[in-house]
């Protein structure tokens, strides 16, 4: 067998060439109905009266604030990154590196957090530390709906409140949640499948009234 002549590799490069372009346009087209998708799923649930959207580098996502009419709310952003699928070369790395599209929620709570725990499930971080200063906390692993979690928490009491409301959620789509007073953040990450976030927001916002609660 020999080796590829000029003409073979010149027909190679130019079919390779059609392939990136029909998946560059097709990718661009996925992930611009994603992101209208996903808008109108977080506007419907959120029903903000106030939003601002940025766009990430055109194809890839957004982040959004949202003002809402919550007394222990005092604002949320969120930001959604999808995976490059109009790039040919990158997805397979991003499929390796992130494995899904992702949503995050940030709830800034008007008042004191009075708690300090975070779940994360297990898997999800396999390249960083799941949170700052682990050695700090006691850690447990639990099982909820079959989906295992390493908790991280300082006082049992918070453990049990967390897991209260993570039964009531699909937790197969939820990455991490973080209770953050030194912030008065509640944190949520969850694969964005059609349907997640009417499911999972309002459990955020009992999570956080649960949390801030007089």
């Amino acid at each position: 067998m020999g080796f590829f002549n000029l003409s073979d590799l010149f027909a190679v490069l130019v079919l390779f060439a059609g392939i990136t372009t029909l998946q560059f346009f097709y990718g661009r087209k996925l992930n611009i109905l994603l992101m209208k998708n996903a808008v109108e799923e977080l506007e419907e649930t959120i029903k903000p009266k106030d939003q601002l959207y940025t766009w990430l580098g055109g194809y890839i996502g957004f982040k959004a604030e949202y003002k809402i009419d919550d007394p222990y709310i005092d604002g949320i952003e969120v930001t959604l990154t999808l995976l490059p699928r109009q790039s040919i070369l990158y997805l397979p790395i991003s499929k390796l590196t992130l494995k899904d599209d992702r949503l995050f929620f940030v709830l800034k709570c008007r008042y004191a957090v009075k708690g300090d725990v975070h779940a994360v499930k297990k898997g999800t971080y396999r390249f960083t530390k799941p949170i700052d200063n682990e050695v700090e906390y006691r850690t447990e692993t639990v099982s909820i709906s079959g989906e295992e979690f390493v908790v991280y928490y300082r006082k049992k009491e918070d453990l049990n409140k967390l897991l209260k409301h993570m039964k009531g959620i699909p937790v197969e789509e939820v990455k991490h949640i973080s209770v953050t007073p030194s912030t008065r953040v509640i944190y949520t990450f969850v694969v964005p499948k059609r349907g997640v976030v009417e499911k999972i927001f309002p459990k955020i916002v009992e999570l956080a009234r649960d949390f801030t609660g007089f």
